[in-house]
């Protein structure tokens, strides 16, 4: 079951600190991440040559994981990584109606989370990560890390995924053991989150807790714009996102807060849930 947040009333104005804002969740057991929902232009900073889907799933309590869509774009210098739900939510603006098979994708998605970065453009030489936070609907969170030098470790162990002949890898990355299966049959060097270097395309990977793991799905030739909105933004550090994403779970009364009044229920019986309500902490980080 995808968690939904709803809305119910406001009292005064969005951006008011003593305004009151009432949120019920289908889910206790997460949040979802916010939309940027004003209009914004764009600039293309490239064009795709392939186009990769993935099956992500993450761990969001002790015996459950979550899944949801995403895509990679692979363009000549630019790559981007990004939710297929936050996508549609990105065009929603720009578009009067949907076709059967985009509201099919839309779908299937899943929700965006704040537990997987939503957006990650990358280049050989940096990578540039974008979060759309809860609640917030006119400024993003970003921040740039330098293009992650893997240090990968090859195997001579190999399979096939989806009819391509893969080669496994293993590294530690971000405080995680990765194994991954990637293919020099797609010779490009890019893959699923911050994974990358290798000399072909990544097609699994998962970290040995099995907290995260990344499935393709589908590669399809297709030329199409890697996107970047103009959105206002708020500059920050990774080490700052990582204690943004902790408050938001561990306490989220606190984080959302600012000052004014945020009242969470649980949608199913409508019972508020109180300042002691946390959300299990997964982070892709460690």
């Amino acid at each position: 079951m995808i968690a939904i947040t709803a809305i119910f009333t406001a009292t005064a104005q969005h951006h008011s600190l003593q305004e009151a804002r009432l949120f019920a969740y289908s889910r206790t057991d997460r949040l979802i991440i916010g939309s940027c929902d004003i209009h914004a232009d764009y600039d293309v900073v490239d064009t795709s040559r392939i186009a990769v889907s993935y099956k992500a799933t993450y761990r969001n309590s002790p015996n459950s994981h979550l899944e949801v869509r995403y895509k990679l774009l692979c363009g000549k210098a630019t790559s981007l990584f990004y939710s297929i739900a936050q996508h549609y939510t990105n065009m929603a603006r720009y578009k009067n109606g949907w076709s059967e098979e985009e509201l099919e994708e839309f779908y299937a998605a899943g929700d965006c989370t704040i537990v997987i970065p939503t957006e990650v453009y990358t280049t050989k030489e940096e990578a540039r990560i974008r979060h759309n936070i809860p609640f917030t609907d006119d400024v993003i969170y970003e921040y740039t890390l330098p293009a992650a030098d893997i240090e990968w470790q090859l195997s001579d162990e190999t399979c096939q995924i989806h009819g391509y002949n893969c080669t496994k890898a293993s590294a530690m990355f971000e405080g995680r053991n990765w194994v991954v299966w990637f293919t020099t049959e797609i010779p490009i060097a890019e893959g699923p989150w911050l994974l990358r270097g290798l000399p072909g395309l990544i097609l699994l990977a998962e970290d040995s807790e099995g907290d995260f793991r990344f499935e393709m799905e589908g590669i399809a030739k297709e030329s199409e714009e890697i996107r970047l909105y103009k959105w206002s933004s708020k500059r920050i550090t990774k080490k700052q996102w990582m204690k943004y994403e902790r408050g938001a779970l561990q306490n989220p009364y606190s984080q959302f807060s600012q000052g004014g009044k945020v009242q969470f229920f649980n949608s199913n019986d409508m019972s508020e849930l109180k300042d002691e309500w946390t959300i299990p902490y997964y982070p892709i980080y460690k």
